[in-house]
Order: C-alpha cells, then sequence, then structure tokens
C-alpha cells in the first residue's frame, strides 16, 4: 500500500471512534492503485471524501484485549483479533473486511499508535448494529460438529460442490455441506473464493437494500488474504460464519429477486447503467466484460463520476469496484463479476431516481 496514503487513513481513523464503515472506506482509499492502475488517480479524492464520512456511533470495547500485548506483525494481530472477531462480529462480512484493512495498515502505524488502532477496531466490533440472527456463535459450531458423522474425503472446493448448502432449509443442514470442505487439506484461500463467487450468483439474482450481500463478498476477498497470515483454525470459523451470512441472506433475509426485464435491446454498458435497469446492465456489463481494459476503463470512470459528485453513494461504487478487481484480475474478468458491478451500479441508479417512491432495492 502506498504509505503517504496509508498514514492519511491512520491519521483519520485515530482522530475519531471506531472503524466500521467510515475506516473500510478509507483503507478502500488509501488501496487505490493497488489492484488496478486506473484506480491511482482516485486515490487522494477518495481519501478526502472518506475522511468527510461521519463516524459510527460507538460502544467501547472493555475487554482483556485492551491490555494484551501489542502485536509486531500482521501475524500476531490477526492471532489477537480473529477470536475476537468470531466471538463479537454480527455482520462478518463488513468485519472481515475491516479487519483485512487493519492488517494492511499495520506495517505503516507507528509503535505509539498501535495500542489505540488496535482499539478502534474493537470498538467497531462492539459496535456492529447488524441482525444477531447473521451471526453463528461458536458454541453452535462445536456444538454441531460434535454431531457430524466421521469425516470423509473432502471434494475439492468449487462452486459446483458448495452451492447445494444454500438450498438447505435449515442452518445445520447447511453447516453439515460446508463442513465437508474444512477438512485438514482444505484449500482455505480457494475456499474464500468459492464462497465470493456463490455470493456474486446470489446478488445477481436479489436486491441488496443493506449491502449484506457486498458485505460478503468483501469478507470473503477478506478471508483470502487473511489466509496468508492468520491461522488456519481461525480462518476456517470465520469462512463457515461467511457461508452462515450469505445462507441467512438467502433465508432469512427477505430479499425481494430480480425482476428479469424482456427487453433485449442492446444497450451500451454506460447507457445500460444510467436507465437502473438491472438485466439490461448485466447483459451489457457480460459483453464489456469480454474487452478486460475498456471494462476497467469504464467501471473506474463511475467510480471516478460519484467521486466528483459527491455522492454519498459513492464507497459502495468503489467497494465493488475494488473487491472486484481482486477477485479476478485486471487482464480478465469473469462474466458473473462483471455482471455483479453492472448490478450495483445500476441499482445506485435506479435508487436515485426513484427515491424515496420505491425502497425495495
Amino acid at each position: 500500500m502506498h504509505h503517504t496514503s496509508a498514514r492519511t487513513a491512520i491519521t483519520q481513523l485515530l482522530a475519531t471512534k471506531g472503524f466500521g464503515e467510515r475506516g473500510l472506506a478509507l483503507v478502500l482509499a488509501a488501496a487505490c492503485g493497488d489492484a488496478e492502475i486506473n484506480a491511482v488517480t482516485l486515490r487522494q479524492q477518495a481519501l478526502d471524501m472518506a475522511s468527510a464520512m461521519p463516524a459510527q456511533q460507538v460502544t467501547s470495547y472493555v475487554g482483556e484485549l485492551l491490555y494484551a500485548p501489542i502485536p509486531k506483525d500482521e501475524a500476531e494481530l490477526c492471532r489477537q483479533l480473529c477470536p475476537a472477531t468470531i466471538d463479537l462480529a454480527k455482520n462478518i462480512g463488513l468485519q472481515l473486511a475491516c479487519l483485512a484493512g487493519l492488517v494492511t495498515l499495520w506495517p505503516h502505524v507507528s509503535s505509539s499508535e498501535r495500542a489505540l488502532m488496535r482499539q478502534r477496531y474493537l470498538d467497531g466490533l462492539m459496535s456492529d448494529q447488524a441482525s444477531s440472527d447473521m451471526h453463528l456463535p461458536s458454541k453452535q459450531l462445536i456444538a454441531w460438529q460434535r454431531d457430524l458423522p466421521t469425516a470423509k474425503s473432502e471434494p475439492n472446493a468449487s462452486v459446483a460442490t458448495l452451492k447445494g448448502f444454500l438450498n438447505e432449509t435449515t442452518p445445520k443442514d447447511a453447516y453439515r455441506i460446508m463442513s465437508d470442505h474444512l477438512g485438514l487439506n482444505a484449500n482455505l484461500a480457494t475456499l474464500s473464493w468459492v464462497l465470493g463467487s456463490l455470493a456474486v450468483q446470489v446478488r445477481l439474482r436479489f436486491h441488496d437494500p443493506n449491502r449484506y450481500l457486498l458485505h460478503i463478498i468483501l469478507g470473503t476477498v477478506a478471508c483470502e488474504r487473511l489466509s496468508h497470515v492468520a491461522p488456519p483454525e481461525h480462518i476456517a470459523t470465520l469462512i463457515t460464519q461467511i457461508g452462515h451470512q450469505l445462507w441467512w441472506c438467502r433465508h432469512e433475509a427477505g430479499l425481494q429477486p430480480i425482476r428479469t426485464c424482456i427487453d433485449h435491446d442492446i444497450q451500451y454498458f454506460h447507457q445500460a447503467i444510467a436507465s437502473g435497469n438491472l438485466t439490461s446492465a448485466q447483459r451489457a456489463a457480460r459483453t464489456l466484460g469480454q474487452q478486460p481494459e475498456q471494462f476497467w476503463t469504464e467501471a473506474w470512470k463511475m467510480v471516478a463520476e460519484r467521486i466528483a459528485a459527491k455522492d454519498p453513494n459513492w464507497h459502495v461504487a468503489l467497494e465493488l469496484v475494488l473487491v472486484t478487481a481482486w477477485r479476478t484480475d485486471t487482464d480478465v474478468v469473469s462474466p458473473d463479476d462483471a455482471a455483479a458491478v453492472g448490478t450495483v451500479m445500476a441499482d445506485l441508479a435506479y435508487r436515485e431516481k426513484n427515491a424515496p417512491e420505491m425502497v425495495t432495492h
């Protein structure tokens, strides 16, 4: 990460309490250019916008971690904070994205600042206002684990082998399928990526008014990146919790399905986005995704337009495009990931055109 930009994010985080959406926006703004060179020119403007975001209302953390030794590196930071995240996070996708952001910033945080930076993250965990039903407690995981049959040889994680867990009618049955992929030989980074792909597929079919699906996608990328520095047993539990959040979104969140538009007129990407027609935007994005260089140019252009207009949803656009760049590659873009960019961008345009009359999007 660009050191000067990281220092700006750190200074702003230390100036207010908590972490949350503002902290994530600061980290992602500082990361502009890390995944895709077209984003470099947006970095300072995005940092300015993130700095101006209101801080969340904070419930202070008062536990033993306030007095724990200061982690000297990212691995020690993960060993300290992953268990707290497992126990305290409700919106696990968002909090994991914040944790990965803190880990990314850690080398740029001075020794005198590290205790307070850790507290900022812990306060953010305590202040998570999401529904407690989204959270799968570790005690429940342990109880379900006892009921599992003797482990079989685990399948290699893929969308095909894992997608069945979303069709289960109870969280315990969904966990049973997930647990089949979490043996000693599991590739946790790949499993995180597969969960992200499933979250993308769900987002293409359902509206996401509270951005929980977007947070899941962010969280799966965070898990993938943290798997290289965090203890595998912690990552396995966090993956299970993200999987539960995705199952909960599919079955318990009351998400409204996206209505398919039968108008097959071919629209250019930017035109389809502006129309607010989600299925048209998906088609246009899939088409443009076959020209990766043009796709990324257009995607970052739309983020830049929202930043320049001081749009309150600018950070949603940034989160989506940046996490898509991390999930894929700047030389390619998968059809579903491209379509997800089109979906969310068109969704924002639709809500702006129809608010406050229509709030189901």
